[in-house]
């Protein structure tokens, strides 16, 4: 008996295999592109019409029970709006860049909500919107071939 044949035509063999993956792609697809296109329409809108001012890391504790889980210390970027205001912004990608306590950074903060804000960085401008809307519009591509697939099986 030969071993089955990894490619799409086992989904195809599977009744429902392909559809359930079409229509899960389909759904995590639009998801995910509408996150993206909402997350750049902010970056856009922060762009044009925010202020700029320069944004120092600075310590936070982290909230929790002394010495249990989720206690400790974080770097937070602090920054003062134009009516002398302190904001703390939680960096989008403190993964990517662990600044180093009063390391500076630009910013962009809207005047009417200054906690909507964003480092003037490449992962902070592009990155955070394009990783979701690329990968919704992958998941919508699978999701198109997995269609035709249910469709041909």
């Amino acid at each position: 008996m030969p071993h089955p044949d990894p490619t799409w035509s086992v989904l195809a063999a599977q009744p429902g295999v392909s559809t359930t993956l079409a229509w899960g792609c389909l759904a995590a697809g639009v998801i995910l592109t509408l996150i993206g296109t909402w997350q750049r329409t902010v970056v856009v809108r922060l762009r044009a019409n925010g202020v700029r001012t320069t944004a120092h890391a600075v310590d936070c504790p982290h909230h929790g029970p002394i010495g249990g889980p989720g206690a400790g210390h974080h770097l937070v970027w602090r920054f003062e709006t134009d009516d002398g205001t302190l904001v703390e912004h939680e960096d989008l990608a403190a993964g990517l860049h662990h600044p180093s306590e009063g390391e500076s950074a630009r910013i962009i903060y809207d005047p009417d909500d200054p906690h909507n804000a964003r480092l003037e960085t490449f992962a902070e401008g592009t990155l955070a919107w394009a990783l979701f809307f690329t990968s919704g519009l992958v998941l919508l591509a699978v999701s198109a071939v997995a269609g035709l697939v249910a469709l041909a099986g």
